[in-house]
């Protein structure tokens, strides 16, 4: 931003040299009849317009670096100094301070604010130098005052300048800032602090490119708390939330020792992302979700699957290559929850994509059940 910032005001700096470079050619013309100075100065404006062009070619580029246009200046510049001691000279060409000030002042665009001080600094001490050994004392004095108001000229120009490019990166810097802030909010859900639904559809491609690419076997849960219509009704709406929140907290501990992913996805609707190849492991994690659910042992009195809050999961295990888009991992582990719900709730569904078979979760001292 720094460089496409310099180079636009560096084509304002090279049209204001080149006009003053022609309005100063017409004074050793008109007055001192020496066309040799005259020429000079033109090939000098001449010289600047085609930065100028060199310039608006970049920046039409949108290119981010100017090397050759720094050579220029450079160049420019020594060009300059050595035409002031080698042939003006004079404490009377106050042109020659105007195009001192806007050397320096051209230079501050393509090097840092500390370097072209001292940039200005040298500047000083070599005019100083050169006309202490050429003039009397009372001359030399007068030109140094021109030179060292040209080069502290052109050190306020180039503080300011610097100031406003600095300006401009802390604008760009807080605006980038407040686009992060919104952007991640926009995928938070306020009331459990949960991602939601737009931050699930944005990370489960990393999974379905993890199954397909890596062989990653992905799990999935679908978990709906049990009669919440019945809760809400009867206990209303600000204890509906209070549950919900601690469902959240619930998931954020499990993401925490887990390193799974969860979002909240409906009114009272969630879902549970991770990774992993063993099927006993998932059904592990499935069943002690259910658990956590049970021991916060939230008073529900109108569910009739259990005196207290529960809630039915459906969990799609997607084998590592499987061809599974995003919408069908969603409608697999989706159809595992009506599965759950249709058992009465309160349990656990599997679906295997191996066999597409569903089978429910129960603890290993239960009964086992055969698959539907």
């Amino acid at each position: 931003m720094i460089n496409q910032y310099n180079i636009r005001s560096l084509r304002i700096t090279c049209l204001i040299v080149s006009l003053l470079l022609v309005i100063f050619s017409l004074f050793p013309l008109l007055i001192e009849k020496k066309t040799l100075k005259f020429i000079v100065y033109l090939i000098a404006a001449a010289f600047e317009l085609g930065v100028y062009g060199y310039t608006r070619y970049l920046q039409r580029k949108e290119l981010k670096r100017v090397p050759i246009a720094v050579g220029f200046l450079l160049f420019f510049s020594c060009i300059m100094l050595f035409f002031y001691i080698g042939v003006i000279a004079r404490p009377e060409s106050q042109a020659v301070n105007f195009m001192v000030f806007f050397i320096c002042a051209q230079l501050v665009f393509m090097i840092d604010p500390l370097w072209n001080m001292v940039l200005n600094v040298v500047v000083v001490i070599i005019f100083s130098s050169w006309t202490f050994r050429i003039k009397s004392p009372a001359v030399w004095q007068f030109d140094m005052e021109n030179v060292v108001i040209a080069s502290l000229g052109g050190m306020i120009f180039s503080w300011q300048m610097s100031h406003a490019v600095i300006k401009e990166m802390i604008s760009a810097r807080r605006l980038a800032a407040e686009r992060n802030r919104f952007e991640a909010e926009s995928i938070r859900d306020d009331l459990t602090g949960l991602s939601n639904r737009r931050g699930f559809l944005h990370e489960v491609d990393f999974y379905i490119n993890a199954c397909q690419h890596v062989h990653q076997t992905v799990c999935v849960i679908m978990m709906d708390v049990d009669h919440f219509k019945f809760y809400n009704d009867y206990y209303g709406h600000p204890k509906g939330d209070q549950v919900l929140k601690a469902i959240g907290g619930v998931l954020s501990r499990l993401m925490a020792e887990e390193k799974v992913f969860a979002a909240r996805v409906g009114g009272e609707e969630f879902i549970i992302l991770w990774t992993e190849n063993r099927l006993s492991e998932a059904q592990r994690l499935v069943l002690k979700l259910h658990q956590m659910i049970i021991d916060l042992q939230i008073p529900h009195e109108k569910s009739p699957a259990a005196p207290y809050i529960t809630a039915s999961l459906g969990l799609y295990f997607l084998r590592g290559g499987s061809e599974d888009t995003a919408e069908e991992l969603y409608a697999q582990a989706d159809r595992a929850l009506y599965e759950a719900k249709n058992r009465g709730r309160n349990c656990i569904m599997l679906l295997d994509s191996a066999d597409k078979t569903l089978r429910q979760v129960i603890r290993a001292d239960e009964r086992t059940e055969p698959g539907l």
